[in-house]
């Protein structure tokens, strides 16, 4: 910072303004009790702008918020005066924040139209600034920025490999997309990944490419998708599994750029160490390959580029640009008395007295703590997101704010019916989603299925939901402005309390740029050190260690596990060493040594006793070479541990996957699990689950509808004597689609498939080759590549399945369906309402992207 920043900064008068106007935002903000609340003065608006202006050079975080404080509370006052308005929109002109400009004026009409009314010398200045935080798109469009968009656009420009990051709100979806377009209209042919952690993401960026694309363009979200060579510009929005489908799918494809959305994720586990085994992939394939890398609050962005040779041009960003501001509030309980709780703002790093909330009844137990808060503050408002460690206290919190809102806060609109339609045809008349939201409250968690978690998505966006209870999903980068967050000793996975880092990730969800001012974070008991083992205070940057360097910095660990047999992940080896060995493995039987990987920073000695432990093992391998790359994450040991046995057997024929369609698969896949279980891995103990397992794979890759599989869950533990909670048994049969139909068996089943048909050819055994692709009918759950068309295209499961009866041609492409689509009269069919819904929404979708193909 220059020296005039640092003494405008150090002015206590200036400090003790802008934390004025920290406390008074949030008393605006919250129903406090009259009695409560001590009274603010109205800050020197005229001070306190002429010490902005000096700061709106500054790009560092410290200086950008308090020129976004000073600029929103005077816009937010209503004693400030119109010229006193006037300079505040000019300050966030300079810094180039034109949504939160957009947005004061949207909320206050009487805001002056625009910056040339005002004769202020400001006014050229910020003009010149506006002109300064553009960027010029290849059509000749031109697009306000802010510093950090526009330093990114320069950096994205002049390199070819870039790393940035940002705070969560700093606007770097929107940029980024708008690079890859003009990258995508720019050149022919044109092929770009975008890499999004979860599926959920990879929908809703798909969205947008669709809607900003027309039909010359050719958006990819599946591997198995008929239509991929079809383009000669492509976009490929894509986990990075379903990128290692699609290389393993098509050994020539090769993108030009490719973009990795939330790249912090490369430090977890196994799925962190795919993501770095594709990119190893793609830079094989094309050295000259592009990439960009995207996380929030990262320390050290530039770790990812650190594999880059000397021909490559690097560039790392560490963006400070802030445009939401963000109050953190501690919530306790006043002392003898249960119902009321009082606010501490901390504000650099001292907490500040806010006042005091009333309940409308003293929980019962911390269970009921955050959502009766929640209610308390929030009321009959939109934009209030609240925090629950997993699916269950979800809904009871869901429940919570449900019981506590009373039925005079019902709402009456077609949007929350449709949504209560929707949620009882995907999922199931008893799901209790489609109750609480008849009262603006809703529930949002990783295993709830794709469809419907993105219809909640955009009903509290619209705000037609008032509450949304959320699990960790939430910091998978899924969008989701809110104004209020709630929550009390925040986990992350079943056990670890949330680190720092991932909680001002998560913090940073809140406030999205150009829909609030500010985001206020309300955290529940932080007097307990056992909800709180650490509090919040300063916002911390967190440093990527990617999951590959960590696994593979211990070599010693390494090659003890190979030599040792390489053995399925246990309790004794974790999962990351299978993981890294497979990846090493069929790096060294395809190039015969360990040169030029990505991703990891091993000395030469190191790379070369681990290749030595590879030398020593791969020799012994019968298994193709090609199944050890293509099943990524299963050791290949234990992959001919598996063929060795299945050859010992000595009927190959007889172990193959039937059909799902057949009378005899659930039998089939409850053997072929056995197989699994032992040799192979995965999470398919007890033996004595199995068979239920291989009723629910089958009946998911037959397309059978959710509610149907959860029925059958629920009659089948009546015969057992079981009692039935349906909240708790929709939750259950949830998370088993998603972590062992679409996610274990796949993986599993699919090597499975390819050992048994390698033991057949090598016993000379016929196999059925009429076999669907295993990996598609599991992970989409449908059996007709008819089916993943019509997904492919923009329907859910639930309607595709309910059209499959009037679809009877089993391999349609995805022009045909969209065809289909177009083309069919909904009132001639008999369909559930949310299909037809579906149908025509998907419908109006296609006839807008023809429009805009002109």
């Amino acid at each position: 910072m220059s020296q005039l920043s640092d003494r405008v900064l150090a002015l206590s008068r200036f400090r003790a303004g802008l934390e004025e106007i920290a406390v008074s935002s949030v008393q605006a903000d919250v129903p406090l009790l009259d009695d409560s609340a001590s009274p603010t003065r109205e800050p020197d608006w005229a001070f306190l702008l002429v010490c902005a202006s000096a700061l709106t050079p500054e790009v560092n975080e410290v200086a950008q918020d308090a020129v976004l404080r000073v600029a929103q509370g005077c816009l937010r006052s209503r004693q400030s005066t119109d010229e006193q308005r006037a300079a505040a929109i000019l300050l966030l002109d300079r810094v180039g924040n034109q949504p939160a400009i957009a947005l004061a004026r949207d909320r206050d009409e009487s805001i002056l139209a625009s910056i040339e009314a005002n004769s202020s010398t400001l006014v050229l200045d910020a003009l010149g600034r506006r002109a300064e935080l553009t960027v010029t798109l290849p059509s000749g469009d031109v697009i306000d920025v802010n510093p950090f968009q526009k330093a990114f656009w320069e950096l994205a420009s002049a390199n070819d490999w870039v790393s940035v990051s940002a705070p969560t709100s700093a606007g770097k979806s929107y940029i980024i997309r708008e690079w890859m377009f003009s990258e995508l209209r720019g050149s022919t042919p044109a092929r770009l990944v975008y890499i999004a952690p979860t599926r959920a993401l990879v929908e809703e960026v798909s969205e947008v490419f669709r809607s900003k694309l027309d039909d010359s363009v050719g958006v990819h979200t599946l591997p198995w998708d008929p239509e991929i060579t079809g383009f000669e510009r492509q976009v490929f929005v894509l986990t990075q599994e379903r990128l290692h489908l699609l290389h393993q799918r098509l050994p020539q494809f090769a993108p030009s750029v490719i973009f990795v959305d939330e790249a912090q994720k490369i430090a977890d586990g196994t799925r962190g160490i795919l993501l770095t085994q594709v990119l190893d992939e793609a830079l094989r394939r094309d050295p000259t390959v592009r990439l960009v890398f995207a996380s929030p609050l990262s320390a050290n962005p530039g770790v990812l580029l650190e594999p880059a040779s000397s021909q490559e041009r690097k560039a790392a960003l560490v963006g400070e640009t802030v445009t939401v501001n963000q109050n953190l509030v501690f919530v306790n309980q006043v002392r003898r008395k249960p119902r009321r709780y009082a606010l501490s703002l901390v504000y650099e790093g001292e907490e500040r007295e806010v006042g005091q909330i009333e309940l409308p009844l003293a929980p019962d137990g911390v269970g009921q703590k955050v959502p009766l808060i929640a209610a308390a503050i929030g009321g009959d408002s939109t934009g209030n997101l609240v925090f629950a460690n997993g699916p269950a206290e979800a809904e009871k919190f869901a429940r919570t704010i449900f019981d506590a809102l009373g039925e005079d806060l019902a709402i009456e609109s077609d949007a929350i019916q449709e949504l209560v339609d929707f949620s009882k045809g995907v999922v199931h008349e008893r799901f209790q989603l489609a109750e609480f939201a008849r009262r603006g409250v809703a529930f949002h968690y990783g295993d709830m299925p794709l469809v419907l978690k993105a219809k909640v998505e955009e009903l509290f966006k619209r705000g037609e939901l008032r509450y949304l209870v959320c699990t960790s999903t939430l910091l998978e980068g899924v969008n989701l402005p809110c104004r209020n967050l709630f929550l009390r000793a925040p986990h992350k996975g079943p056990r670890m309390h949330m680190p720092m880092p991932d909680f001002w990730n998560l913090a940073g969800r809140a406030g999205r740029w150009g829909t609030e001012f500010q985001r206020n974070i309300f955290c529940v008991d932080t007097s307990d050190s056992k909800a709180w083992p650490e509090k919040p205070g300063r916002r911390e940057r967190s440093s990527i260690v990617p999951a590959a360097t960590t696994t593979l910095s211990n070599v010693a660990s390494v090659i003890e596990y190979i030599d040792r047999g390489a053995h399925k992940a246990d309790r004794e080896t974790p999962p990351e060493l299978e993981s890294a060995f497979n990846w090493l493995a069929g790096r060294f039987i395809s190039d015969g040594n360990l040169v030029g990987l990505h991703g990891v920073a091993l000395r030469a000695e190191e790379t070369d006793r681990i290749a030595e432990a590879l030398g020593r093992v791969t020799p012994t391998l019968r298994l193709r070479s090609d199944l050890v790359k293509k099943h990524a994450g299963i050791s290949p040991m234990s992959m001919q541990r598996l063929l060795d046995a299945v050859l010992a057997n000595g009927h190959p024929e007889e172990l193959a996957l039937v059909p799902p369609t057949s009378d005899d698969a659930f039998d089939e896949y409850k053997i072929a699990l056995d197989y699994v279980a032992e040799y192979l891995g995965g999470s398919f103990e007890p033996e004595s689950r199995r068979l239920s397992l291989a009723r629910l794979i089958v009946h998911w890759m037959r397309g059978v509808p959710l509610s149907v599989i959860i029925d059958n869950r629920a009659r089948w533990r009546r015969d057992q004597g079981q009692e039935v909670s349906y909240p708790g048994l929709i939750r259950k049969v949830m998370a088993d689609v998603e972590d062992i139909a679409r996610f274990e068996a796949p993986r599993y089943l699919s090597c499975y498939a390819d050992v048994v048909a390698q033991a057949a050819g090598e016993l000379g055994r016929q196999i059925d080759a009429d076999a669907v692709d295993i990996e598609m009918m599991l992970e989409l759950g449908v059996p007709r590549p008819t089916d993943m068309s019509f997904i492919s295209v923009g329907l859910s499961r639930a309607t595709t399945r309910a059209i499959a009866e009037f679809v009877l041609e089993p391999s349609l492409s995805p022009a045909q369906c969209t065809a289909w689509i177009e083309n069919v009269d909904v009132e001639q069919l008999e369909l559930p309402a949310f299909a037809a819904r579906e149908i025509v929404a998907q419908r109006q979708l296609f006839s807008e992207r023809r429009w805009r193909a002109g």
